[in-house]
């Protein structure tokens, strides 16, 4: 059951300085602040990638939903580029030879900070998202 949803459309020439207040705001509105500094961590990471790596237009999505009795913010950034494979991702960090040193340290805090994660493909490119686990409102 998803309780609230919001959507930005951030523009990479501003920055994310004001996303990340965004982020903050929302989530003070709908009264989880305290999620605030886990979330902005997780959506600069992942709109980082976006704007480093997809193809523009990007949008952040934020929802408070609940799911088989589980509660959560899922975030997610779409852009139109063909995606990337999680899998490899997560096996790099298996490998002890994997240095990390061209990347790959941001998805790292976004495993730490979700539930869960991952990338879906659609026809207009892919979606990144992670799930965080809420309080119990």
């Amino acid at each position: 059951m998803e309780r609230s949803y919001v959507s930005f459309a951030p523009v990479p020439e501003n920055g994310l300085c004001p996303v990340r207040g965004a982020v903050r705001d929302q989530l003070t509105r709908w009264g989880h602040g305290e999620l605030a500094e886990d979330a902005v961590l997780v959506v600069s990471e992942l709109l980082g990638n976006a704007f480093g790596h997809g193809t523009t237009p990007v949008r952040l999505s934020l929802a408070l939903h609940e799911q088989a009795g589980h509660q959560s913010l899922l975030i997610q950034v779409s852009d139109t580029s063909p995606g990337f494979d999680t899998k490899a991702v997560r096996a790099r960090w298996t490998r002890p030879s994997s240095t990390l040193s061209t990347g790959g340290r941001g998805l790292l805090l976004v495993e730490a900070l979700s539930r869960s994660w991952g990338d879906r493909h659609h026809r207009r490119g892919h979606t990144v998202w992670a799930d965080l686990p809420r309080g119990i409102a």
